[in-house]
Parts: C-alpha cells; sequence; structure tokens
C-alpha cells in the first residue's frame, strides 16, 4: 500500500489469478472469441489480445496489415523458426491471405474496409494439433502437461509461434527426464532443436551406457549407422573412455576398435591434440598406421580421391 496525499494506492496479489482464471473461463465456453486458429484440420477458438501478450509472433501478425477479415490466412510455419531462447524472435515477414476452396474473392470493397486488425482466420501450417492445443493450455492457465511423446510438438509450437516461456519449460522437462532408458531419444530431440545442454546432459547417460557394453556390443555400436555421437572425435573417445574403463582386459581389443573408425574424418589439428596424444595410439603398430595414413589424407589434399577408403568414407 502507498500513499499520495489524501490518495491510497492498494495492490491486490490475487488479481492476476483471478484474470487469468477469468479469461480460461471464455475460453472454455467459447465467449469473445475472436480468432480462430487451424492445426492439422483442427480448430481452435481463442482470444487475439491473449495470444498477443504471449507471442511476439502474434503480436506482430495482429499489429500487421491484414487481408479481410472473414478470409482464413495461411502462414507458412516450419521448424526453421527462432527458437525464442536468448534474446528477442525476429519479425515475421507478411502473410499472404490463401482463400479456401469455395470462398468468394474479395471485393474492392471488402479490402478498402479491411483493417490492420480484421484477420480472425489463421491456418498455422507446420503446427501439430496436438502441441498448439497444449501450447493453449498454458496461455490459458499456466500450465502445460508435457511427456515424451508429446514434449516435441510443444516445443516445435512454442518456437514457431516464439512463446518463450513454453520453450524454456520444455528445455527443463527434457534435463529433468532424463534417464539411461531415454537418453536416446532425448538427444534426438535435443539434437533436432539445438539444445546444446539438454544434449550434453543426454551424452553423460549415453557414455555411462557405452561403458557397461562388452567387446561384441562395442563393435557393433561402432558399426552401427547413423552412429550415436555426432563426429568421429566423439565416437573415438568414447572408444577410448570404454577401453580405459577396464584398461587391464579391455586394452586388448584396441586395434580392432580402431579399424573401425575414419580417422581421415577428424580435422588434421584434432587429429595432433586429440588422437595422438592418446598413449596406446602412439605405441601400438596397427593404431600407428590408423593415424600416419589418416595424417598423410590431410598433408596431401591433391590426392585425396587417390586415397579414399572406409577411414575416409
Amino acid at each position: 500500500m502507498s500513499r499520495s496525499g489524501d490518495r491510497t494506492s492498494t495492490f491486490d496479489p490475487s488479481h492476476s489469478d483471478n484474470l487469468l482464471h477469468g479469461l480460461n473461463l471464455l475460453w472454455r465456453k467459447q465467449l469473445f472469441c475472436d480468432v480462430t486458429l487451424t492445426a492439422q484440420g483442427q480448430q481452435f477458438h481463442c482470444h487475439k489480445a491473449v495470444l498477443a501478450s504471449c507471442s511476439q509472433y502474434f503480436r506482430s501478425l495482429f499489429s500487421s496489415g491484414g487481408g479481410s477479415g472473414g478470409h482464413p490466412h495461411a502462414l507458412g510455419l516450419g521448424p526453421g523458426a527462432q527458437d525464442g531462447l536468448g534474446g528477442p524472435p525476429k519479425e515475421p515477414p507478411p502473410s499472404q491471405p490463401q482463400e479456401e476452396p469455395g470462398t468468394p474473392s474479395s471485393s474492392p470493397e471488402d479490402k478498402l474496409l479491411a483493417s490492420p486488425r480484421a484477420i480472425n482466420n489463421l491456418v498455422l501450417q507446420g503446427c501439430s494439433s496436438i502441441g498448439l492445443r497444449l501450447v493453449l493450455e498454458y496461455l490459458y492457465t499456466a500450465n502445460v502437461t508435457l511427456s515424451l511423446d508429446t514434449v516435441e510438438e510443444v516445443l516445435s509450437v512454442s518456437k514457431i509461434l516464439h512463446i518463450p516461456q513454453v520453450t524454456k519449460l520444455c528445455v527443463q522437462f527434457l534435463n529433468d527426464q532424463i534417464s539411461v532408458q531415454n537418453y536416446k531419444q532425448v538427444c534426438k530431440i535435443a539434437a533436432l532443436h539445438g539444445l546444446e545442454e539438454t544434449k550434453k546432459l543426454a551424452n553423460k547417460y549415453l557414455v555411462e551406457d557405452v561403458l557397461l557394453l562388452n567387446f561384441e556390443e562395442m563393435r557393433a555400436l561402432l558399426d552401427s549407422l547413423p552412429p550415436p555421437v555426432e563426429s568421429e572425435l566423439a565416437l573415438f573417445q568414447m572408444s577410448v573412455l570404454w577401453l580405459e574403463h577396464d584398461r587391464e582386459t579391455r586394452m586388448q581389443y584396441a586395434p580392432d576398435l580402431m579399424k573401425r573408425l575414419r580417422f581421415a574424418l577428424i580435422p588434421a589439428p584434432e587429429l595432433v591434440e586429440r588422437v595422438q596424444s592418446v598413449d596406446f595410439m602412439r605405441t601400438d603398430p596397427v593404431c600407428q598406421k590408423l593415424l600416419l595414413d589418416a595424417m598423410n589424407y590431410h598433408l596431401m589434399p591433391f590426392r585425396q580421391h587417390c586415397r579414399q577408403s572406409l577411414a575416409s568414407r
């Protein structure tokens, strides 16, 4: 409470909750909705003010020029949209109206009467209906229900529509849910959406899981396509960790495992700093030759087409 002369200002901490509850009630009863979103053929009736207050995309769209309110707009959205983390989202390009079959063309009078806020039908191409429903649930309730089966759809929609709060909740959910049973699925989602921290956390479980493999399983892992990690250097480092985990028993398998790696795909500076520095790569004859062949491959780029082998493809 603050006083200024004979006036008193009193803050009500319950107002924001009551306001959100009221908006949610209006949404559930479909009252005063002024825009319809369509995703995968499913329609969602919403309030522009709610969408624009939480989404930079809708805020820009509703404040820019739009077509006739009776015609649906198709927004060409896709996974390449900015993820909403680490800075304000980019302004979306103006969308062009796309008329549904059978819809009469707008007359010149319609165009003259159209206002910037006349858009009231939007077809969201690239958004899943499940993901959009869960994102809207968050906008009207401050809660989002996530599972490993739905989090990627929610994440995609939140990034496309520039709703960073939902994106952060998805990232937090993935980070908290990583386990030995699901780290591969989480790692795939993280790689697809550029979630570096989540990918690092998932890779820790990958390493722990790999250390428990026997030789045959480790050999099969190195032969698998696509490989379990994003680079040949990471695959080499994983192999070294496996060998070092039980050095006395496993070091005999080093030549066999190293033959399965494509050292020529590792950049020359990393070959020197990360590979040559490993002791058995310098002392074991087979490993020495593999390293030397890779070095020669990089030293003579004009002859690389003649030196193609399994180690460089």
